[in-house]
């Protein structure tokens, strides 16, 4: 009910507010999130500051998806808003044109969270579009692999990417991922899942196949979080090393890979033209 009263009054503030104000844009980038301030500077903070830099016309805000890291974040005295909230705010300041770009990996829950925050509060603006996440085309795909892949492994080195998966039909992306590096001759490169499809199990299959001595497991995750402390560098490194693998982690998301971060610059040139 708090929620719903707070509502109505950004609104009556824009409504108010938007009938003196000639009309203006704004660019949302909105992140998962992380409560961890060095993850957050190295990426996060990096993605929000590039699209600024690049989109000098608009402003540049930013909000966070998942509620359980704006309420660890909010013990601590850093504050960030929800989609919905960062919204109503631009609302309330008179902004009517809004462009909304996610650096969600792939079109799974948090995605369509984006986009249901987006229509629901769509009918207050004149215009909301949301860009698409990093693995949305088969393009997007072909792109990352040349990215991931331009460092070749080492002799007898397979390097697996390891991203968070889901139990959705959009888990498929890793597996379109994984079996479109084996098409272009890339066997020593593999694309596994933690709550997805390819599993650990699945990758094992392939290690066994291509018999290197060593794996290095990277994260296929923006953020070098929890996820690659906890399973990549703790379950996963101890399930290989008991199957005679000489184990690597390497500590950094995808985030901190310029390359990666400007093909969200280029998504949202494309939501602009689209």
């Amino acid at each position: 009910m708090k929620h719903f009263f707070i509502t109505l009054y950004l609104l009556g503030i824009s409504l108010f507010s938007s009938a003196q104000q000639e009309e203006k844009a704004a660019l949302l980038i909105t992140h998962y999130g992380s409560s961890d301030p060095q993850t957050r500077a190295l990426t996060l903070d990096v993605v929000t500051r590039e699209a600024q830099e690049a989109f000098p016309q608009f402003t540049v805000r930013e909000a966070y998806i998942s509620p359980i890291v704006r309420k660890r974040l909010a013990k601590e005295g850093v504050y960030k808003d929800s989609p919905t909230d960062a919204l109503l705010k631009l609302r309330a300041e008179g902004y009517r044109t809004i462009y909304v770009q996610s650096t969600t990996l792939i079109e799974g829950s948090e995605m369509t969270s984006v986009r249901r925050d987006a229509d629901k509060l769509r009918p207050f603006f004149k215009e909301i579009k949301v860009g698409n996440p990093l693995l949305y085309s088969v393009e997007d795909c072909e792109k990352v692999i040349g990215i991931l892949t331009a460092e070749q492994p080492e002799k007898k080195e397979d390097i697996v990417y390891v991203g968070h998966g889901n139990q959705l039909p959009s888990t498929a992306t890793y597996a379109m991922l994984d079996f479109m590096m084996k098409a272009h001759g890339l066997k020593n490169f593999h694309v596994s899942t933690i709550e997805g499809y390819p599993t650990l199990d699945a990758t094992l299959l392939q290690l066994k196949e291509t018999r290197p001595k060593s794996v290095t497991l990277v994260p296929l995750l923006l953020v070098c979080g929890n996820h690659t402390k906890e399973d990549i560098a703790g379950v996963w490194k101890t399930e290989l090393e008991k199957q005679g693998y000489q184990v690597n982690v390497r500590m950094q998301g995808v985030g901190e890979n310029k390359a990666i971060r400007q093909l969200y610059m280029e998504h949202i040139k494309a939501m602009l033209k689209d």
